[in-house]
Parts: structure tokens; C-alpha cells; sequence
């Protein structure tokens, strides 16, 4: 039997083989394994139990079972869960952007520029300043560059 085959079954509600039971259970553990990575325990216990690290976080519970996606009917986390997510994921990208663009990893993008194309960009976090200025200080000297953490012009 084909991967195809494995998961369509895996996403049939009325399969309840023990292999496959099995397979969606497997599959519960890899989600949370992820989810508790990333340190958003939150998603994982009962709501109010664990405290959201981010305040801009909403907690939903993982709600494992036969969801209607664009795909069909799939086993996976609930709708609510699934955006949260996203959302967290996307803040997360939109965060490592800001830090790459201050550490000057996009060439031709400036802070500023990058703040034009993305209004909403959030500020480098504080590691990455720190960072910045530490490099800056090895190299004996300031950022002349547009932009930057105390530059001169």
C-alpha cells in the first residue's frame, strides 16, 4: 500500500483499522512534540492553565479529529487551533525579517526601506541590538549605514 492509499484512510472517518488509529495518534504526538518546541505550552494544556508568552497570543486547544479543510475532510487540529498557528508562525517570520534586516543580511535593504514596503514590521528584537552592537565594537567602530542602531548621518 502507497503513502496515497496509507492516508486516505487516515482521513476516513469511518477507518477505524488499528494501524491507521495508530498512524493518527502518531501523528497527535508529532503536533504536540512541535507545539511544546516552540514553547507555546498554552495550546497544549486547558485554557488559562498555562500563560501565553506573547500577550498578542490566543489560546485554543489542538481539538485533534475529522476537520473540513480546503483539501476535504482531513484528521488534524481544529480550525481555531490551525489559525492560531499560522498567526504565531507568521509573527515569528515577520520578527526574524526585522532582526535579518538590521544585521544588514538583505542586501540593498535598509531598515528604512524595509519599513516603507512593511509598515507593520515590528522592531529588532533586543538580542539582535545587542548583537549588532557587539559586532560593531569588535570591529572597532560605528555604522555609518543608513538607519542603523546610532549612526551618524
Amino acid at each position: 500500500m502507497g503513502l496515497t492509499a496509507t492516508y486516505n484512510l487516515v482521513h476516513d472517518s469511518e477507518c477505524r483499522d488499528e494501524d491507521t488509529v495508530e498512524l493518527r495518534l502518531i501523528h497527535e504526538d508529532v503536533d504536540k512534540a512541535i507545539i511544546e518546541a516552540y514553547g507555546w505550552r498554552d495550546l497544549l494544556d486547558g485554557p488559562g492553565q498555562t500563560p501565553v508568552v506573547n500577550p498578542t497570543y490566543k489560546t485554543f486547544p489542538l481539538d485533534h479529529g475529522f476537520h473540513e479543510t480546503d483539501q476535504g475532510t482531513r484528521y488534524t487540529i481544529g480550525l481555531l487551533a490551525r489559525t492560531e498557528i499560522i498567526d504565531r508562525l507568521r509573527q515569528l517570520n515577520h520578527q526574524a525579517y526585522a532582526d535579518e534586516v538590521h544585521l544588514g543580511q538583505h542586501k540593498g535593504v535598509t531598515e528604512k526601506k524595509a519599513r516603507e514596503k512593511h509598515p507593520d514590521l515590528p522592531p529588532p528584537s533586543p538580542e539582535i541590538i545587542r548583537k549588532r552592537k557587539e559586532e560593531l565594537a569588535a570591529r572597532g567602530g560605528s555604522d555609518f549605514s543608513e538607519g542603523a542602531e546610532g549612526a551618524l548621518f
